[in-house]
């Protein structure tokens, strides 16, 4: 990690990981792996008002890194998003209505305008109804959200979905349409899965089970004017076996045409 230092008008890096809501000890662990990646910008989830929640945004204030975290009330889950660049909270999240404190959106200059880069952590479900409605009724809130926020030419919204595509190899029978529907919504609104657009066939799986079994939960979707400048989106399955979290991070590279990196 580097000292915030001015946006570049040329490209940037965003990390999306889910931290699993360290202990402080594995907090301070995920920290001295994290300054090692050059990243712009990194969007954490599945974080809360934990110690070694607060720890990681210390460690990130630290180093000159700006934070937005707003605090998840009580036992619920949030997001936490860090910058080496100025950014600015949006009003994105007044239109959500239903757990809050799992969305962040914020701003950033960028090729002379500005990228709205929204973060969420969708909650995760079992069999039960209780969890079920959860998941449906947030999903349904962020895409109300979504289609009455006003639309930034540019945006991103990325983080740990809790969802595959739809036609995910190999199909688990416990994923039911409506979970679908999010990411279909998702490509009919103009935002476009970065990951699948560079690997079309590619089978990548960001968390998996204890039987080896693979999920693309983590996901990054860019707005079509982003798209031809996607330059890398790949999942890092360092973290993950090293067991510093259960996922993989999600890291793209947003490269204007014609900008050679030296």
């Amino acid at each position: 990690m580097n000292k915030q230092d001015t946006m570049s008008s040329t490209s940037f890096i965003l990390f999306c990981w889910n931290i699993g809501n360290p202990s402080l000890e594995r907090a301070a662990k995920q920290a001295a792996w994290l300054r090692k990646q050059s990243s712009d910008i990194f969007l954490l989830t599945e974080c809360k008002q934990s110690e070694g929640c607060r720890f990681l945004e210390k460690y990130f204030q630290a180093y000159g890194y700006q934070v937005v975290f707003p605090k998840p009330p009580g036992n619920e889950y949030g997001v936490l998003i860090a910058s080496k660049h100025p950014m600015t909270p949006t009003k994105f999240t007044n239109y959500v209505e239903y757990l809050q404190s799992r969305v962040v959106s914020v701003k950033l200059p960028f090729l002379g305008d500005e990228v709205e880069i929204i973060g969420s952590y969708v909650p995760s479900r079992d069999a039960s109804y209780e969890k079920k409605l959860k998941k449906r009724e947030f999903l349904n809130n962020l895409l109300a959200a979504l289609e009455k926020a006003p639309t930034s030419s540019s945006r991103i919204v990325a983080g740990d979905f809790n969802i595959l595509e739809p036609d995910h190899v190999p199909r688990y029978s416990t994923f039911e349409e409506w979970e679908y529907d999010f990411y279909r919504w998702l490509a009919q609104h103009q935002l476009r899965d970065a990951f699948r657009h560079l690997h079309p066939k590619d089978q990548e799986y960001s968390w998996v089970g204890r039987m080896g079994d693979g999920y693309r939960y983590d996901h990054c979707f860019v707005s079509s004017n982003l798209l031809p400048l996607v330059c890398t989106c790949s999942y890092l399955h360092t973290p993950r076996l090293e067991r510093l979290s259960d996922h993989s991070a999600l890291i793209t590279e947003i490269v204007p045409r014609g900008t050679s990196e030296s």
